[in-house]
């Protein structure tokens, strides 16, 4: 019996590299391709498996078709993690498109050119939990199906939300979508970006390590045919659970930083509009693949062992006010307010004197710990595999968004219905997309305009308004270009 072939795309990354090693780890029980850009990096980064028998290195772009549809010749499954990601992808809109959704488009158009239109060929796209967008206490737990949000300015997020649709939607024969959780890595240092200021200290973050994440991808290659047709929530479980401050003061302690109270105030941390959560239905993946391995405190282990020690040494003999200042220099929210940008300042804060009323650390309401349930139905536990749908239900799913189903027959989860949104937007799409929590594509951002549309969609209102005013009249069209 011959061996399977694997495409995995983002081998440089976080998951994907992690995945390659376990790849190469199960003592070539697959012949393995990828499909890397060729920079200076990337090329020294992959020199040791140039020329071996087991890989196949397309050195290409996935922007490209000619160059995916090399890659894609003759494989069995497709991995994809590929992604232009944060900070780097809000920087550069268009590459962020064209990356993160032409690429994945790309890979579905060449699936398709394989004989018998590809349906022998197994793809996994990797999604993220950016869909969700802002999910603070006490609606901290997600599942699939709920509303997809996507933060204001969130571009990369709406990219993945896009190419995923297009995943749902290409008519595949075996497809699944991962939406992958906050992947810690061992080098923490990363954390010391300016993003670091736009999520609120109270975010819930159900991580996961590199390792995990990389093995749960590989894990893929024996699921059962079952396992296909799904979108799922990608998670470390709850042993990999942390509030952001707790997470914060964790790492602060592990750099010799110390109390990070002392060195960063509460008010230069954003007070909404960022992403993560606690997923409430993680568990439905682990079953399939058994990728919850690593806990919180393994990652802190992680961190702890490979901090360099004179960084740990300087970092406790430097004066206080100079650790300040140095990270006061990545304090976006800062800058926001001293040039008054109003569009950030409103998404992120609500408003200029929001920002202003925010109290020190211990009298903050946003820097206590919530107890809740955090989930928007309220019910918590294993869910039973999807059953067989009506129209009636379809009726339902339109009603619960402000809109209606217009088709009269419901015949599987696969055919694409009739629908139609609040502001009169018709599109058809298979009950699979909209039972994943996707709605009108017409009203999808950017631009950003939830106070309109919760004001006529239920699902997205009690999303919206746990955070937001209903008198809150909010358009946002900042880093927005229409030929983007």
């Amino acid at each position: 019996m011959s061996k399977k072939s694997v495409l995995l795309t983002g081998a440089s990354g976080s998951m994907g590299g992690e995945a390659l090693k376990e790849l190469l780890r199960r003592k070539g029980g697959y012949d393995v391709v990828l499909l890397i850009r060729p920079s200076k990096q990337n090329r020294r980064a992959l020199a040791e498996y140039e020329g071996r028998e087991e890989i196949r290195i397309v050195w290409g772009d996935l922007c490209n078709p000619g160059d995916v549809l090399e890659a894609v010749n003759g494989v069995d499954y497709v991995l994809h993690p590929a992604a232009l990601i944060a900070p780097e992808a809000d920087k550069n809109p268009q590459a962020c498109k064209g990356i993160n959704c032409g690429g994945t488009e790309n890979i579905i158009t060449a699936i398709r050119k394989q004989p018998d239109n590809g349906d022998h060929v197994r793809l996994v796209y990797v999604g993220t939990v950016a869909a969700y967008g802002d999910r603070l206490p006490p609606i901290h737990m997600a599942k699939v199906g709920d509303p997809l949000k996507p933060s204001v300015g969130d571009f990369y997020a709406t990219t993945k939300i896009a190419a995923e649709r297009a995943v749902i939607e290409s008519g595949l024969k075996y497809w699944a979508v991962m939406r992958q959780t906050y992947i810690a890595i061992p080098n923490a240092l990363s954390l010391l970006d300016p993003i670091l200021f736009h999520q609120p200290v109270n975010t819930h973050i159900e991580l996961i390590t590199n390792e995990d994440a990389g093995y749960g991808l590989v894990q893929t290659l024996e699921a059962p045919d079952d396992f296909y047709g799904r979108v799922y929530n990608m998670g470390g479980g709850p042993a990999c659970r942390v509030v952001f401050k707790d997470y914060l003061e964790q790492m602060m302690r592990i750099f010799g930083l110390g109390d990070y109270r002392k060195i960063m105030p509460l008010n230069w941390f954003a007070l909404r509009n960022f992403h993560c959560c606690w997923y409430e239905d993680s568990w439905v993946l682990n079953e399939y693949l058994g990728h919850w391995r690593h806990s919180l405190e393994d990652h802190y282990k992680q961190v702890e062992d490979t901090t360099p020690w004179y960084l740990k040494l300087g970092a406790r003999i430097a004066p206080s006010s100079a650790v300040k200042a140095f990270i006061k220099r990545m304090a976006d929210p800062l800058k926001w307010i001293e040039d008054n940008e109003t569009d950030k300042i409103t998404a992120f804060f609500g408003s200029r004197e929001a920002w202003e009323g925010i109290s020190d650390w211990e009298h903050s309401i946003h820097a206590q710990q919530q107890e809740s349930t955090g989930s928007l139905s309220g019910v918590q536990g294993k869910e039973s595999k999807p059953e067989t749908y009506t129209i009636r239900d379809m009726q339902e799913i339109a009603l619960s968004r402000g809109g209606r189903c217009l088709s009269t027959e419901y015949v599987d989860i696969k055919t694409k219905l009739r629908w139609k949104c609040s502001f009169g937007h018709e599109w058809e799409a298979s009950a699979r997309l909209l039972k994943a929590g996707h709605w009108c594509p017409e009203c999808a951002p950017p631009p950003w305009d939830y106070d309109t549309q919760a004001r006529v969609d239920p699902a997205l209102a009690a999303i919206y308004y746990n955070n937001h005013h209903r008198n809150e009249c909010q358009r946002v069209d900042w880093l927005y270009c229409p030929n983007q």
